[in-house]
């Protein structure tokens, strides 16, 4: 299972969660094309100052997928952002949190029984 962590901004008033970061091990990168992670934190917070010196990627809004069967994650298109950047490994995925949500908000929810 990766790592979730996230990245925020504050401001005068309050902490603004903006970015999920997405930490993977090798094994996480195949088979699955679409790799879904829960979105139920609590995540672990992090400082800029703890990203390291790994290489990261920043996932675009095609790069996410919702599915109503499962309201509490969201899928990463791994296969797209291989081979949009050639690589076969990325230990880190930056997820912007405003994507998230309008992923998750353009799928229609599950029938109620």
């Amino acid at each position: 299972m990766p790592q979730i962590h996230v990245l925020s901004y504050f401001d005068t008033e309050r902490i603004h969660p903006s970015v999920l970061l997405v930490r993977l091990e090798s094994s996480e990168w195949s088979p699955p094309d679409i790799l879904y992670i829960p979105l139920s934190g609590p995540f672990e917070p992090i400082e800029d100052e703890d990203l390291g010196d790994l290489e990261g990627v920043t996932v675009l809004l095609e790069d996410l997928v919702a599915r109503s069967s499962a309201p509490n994650q969201v899928g990463i298109r791994l296969a797209h952002i291989a081979s949009r950047h050639g690589l076969t490994e990325i230990p880190q995925l930056f997820v912007r949190l405003q994507d998230v949500e309008e992923v998750l908000q353009a799928c229609p929810a599950p029938d109620s029984p």
